[in-house]
């Protein structure tokens, strides 16, 4: 007989892991029903800081992330991971890599960690992630940390749903320089420069200390080493001093200023361009050029389409950066927006906006 979606979250409210297990099972398989057990559970969420970790495949995220649990761990929270990878091929599901390479941290119920698959999400989280964060909120986590597969520049979804964004760059990449073409890396809150004991991420670290300051918020960079635990303690301490002094996402997003649902949707990206406008580091108008496709009514069927293309002058990077900062500031107005089309090489990309739903 199966678990009643009361008895469900009666038992997420009670910090039980067979309960939450089940239910971060539901969302992966019908999100409708974690929504409405979600919906049971709506005064327990918001209190959990959502970490987000990304970075490129084999920059050391998953050692990292295990290093830093039980450093949390130690200093008494209470921590959850949601690590994303790739799917199998055969089944769909999770190759569990992460999953080893982290680490089970601790026995005593202060510690849970799920792995989830892409399922073919291009942005670096799978479709279910949002829930199943709630539902680690929910079990009263004190930190969830998300570990995203590491897809490059579509990896942009972490950046919406963590309050905290650690990027995290090895050494040892060739063109470090490089790095700051994805647009990613203008919406990093901490850079974390991996194998800190090296000449390489020396150089790492000089390479983005120079590139750092042209951006709008220029992140600090943190050298760790996770096999000698050199940088630990202090990245962890700025994780939690985000966590004592920045508000939590969910009740930001509650409280934002959301688009009506009347209101035509041209009319909420004019807003939308002009707030990006302020925030980018570089200048919007003489970089990039955004066209309507539906018109200055736009949206009468449910949609608008931007069609944004780089000017002459303009590099790859801002492409991204803009696309980034486009999805984040319509996730605040409560709007959806998706990149349906993305030709870097071509300097143009098609973006379609909707109410959310």
């Amino acid at each position: 007989m199966g678990v009643s979606l009361d008895e469900l979250a009666r038992g997420i409210a009670a910090a039980e892991r067979p309960a939450l297990a089940r239910a971060l099972s539901l969302a992966e398989r019908d999100p409708a029903a974690a929504a409405a057990l979600l919906a049971r559970l709506a005064q327990r969420l918001g209190r959990a800081h959502v970490i987000g970790i990304t970075g490129p495949p084999g920059a050391g995220k998953s050692t990292l992330v295990g290093v830093m649990v039980r450093h949390f761990l130690q200093l008494g929270q209470r921590v959850a991971v949601l690590a994303v990878d790739p799917s199998s091929p055969v089944s769909g599901g999770a190759l569990l890599g992460d999953r080893f390479r982290i680490g089970e941290a601790d026995d005593d119920n202060r510690s849970f960690i799920r792995s989830t698959a892409t399922r073919g999400s291009l942005g670096g989280l799978t479709g279910a992630a949002r829930q199943m964060v709630q539902l680690m909120d929910a079990a009263g986590y004190d930190l969830v940390l998300v570990e995203t597969v590491g897809t490059g520049q579509s990896e942009i979804d972490v950046a919406r749903l963590a309050d905290s964004l650690l990027v995290v760059f090895p050494p040892g990449l060739g063109d470090e320089m490089q790095a700051i073409k994805a647009g990613i890396l203008e919406l990093a809150d901490l850079l974390v420069v991996t194998k800190c004991d090296t000449d390489g991420a020396r150089r790492a670290c000089q390479a983005l200390q120079t590139v750092a300051p042209l951006w709008r918020n220029a992140p600090p960079i943190h050298p760790v080493s996770a096999l000698s635990g050199e940088g630990i303690a202090a990245l962890a301490e700025a994780v939690l001093g985000r966590a004592r002094s920045v508000p939590r996402l969910a009740r930001q997003t509650a409280a934002g200023p959301a688009a009506p649902a009347g209101t035509a949707l041209a009319a909420c990206f004019d807003q939308l361009r002009a707030e990006l406008e302020r925030r980018l580091p570089f200048d919007w108008a003489g970089s990039l050029s955004l066209q309507l496709q539906h018109g200055a009514s736009g949206g009468e069927d449910g949609r608008l389409g931007v069609i944004c293309t780089l000017r002459s002058g303009g590099e790859a990077f801002q492409l991204g950066a803009a696309a980034a900062g486009l999805i984040l500031l319509a996730a605040e107005m409560h709007l959806d927006c998706v990149v349906e089309e993305m030709d870097a090489a071509g300097g143009r990309m098609h973006l379609v906006f909707r109410h959310a739903a």
